[in-house]
């Protein structure tokens, strides 16, 4: 009975730890999410266009974009050797 005991204790913990986690990950998120929102306005106050926010839009009218930049940003590998090197 005592090993059930420990189990249980030890199950509690981590559910507690877990919370603790998503807690965190949310103000997290909500902090990215802040700080996306400041450089977009930032951008927008110096004249520029915040990229991620026009693909983002163009993602949600046709869904078919995102697979297709996603084949755009694979490098071969011998071009990734060549930026290495460049390094």
């Amino acid at each position: 009975m005592p090993l059930i005991k420990e189990l249980s204790e030890l199950k509690t913990s981590l559910n507690v730890e877990v919370e603790q986690l998503r807690s965190e990950f949310q103000h997290l998120r909500t902090t990215l999410e802040q700080q996306q929102e400041d450089v977009s306005s930032s951008l927008r106050n110096l004249g520029l266009q915040d990229v991620r926010t026009d693909s983002k839009d163009a993602q949600v009218h046709d869904p078919n974009v995102e697979e297709n930049d996603k084949e755009e940003h694979v490098l071969p590998k011998e071009d990734i050797n060549a930026k290495e090197s460049e390094n």
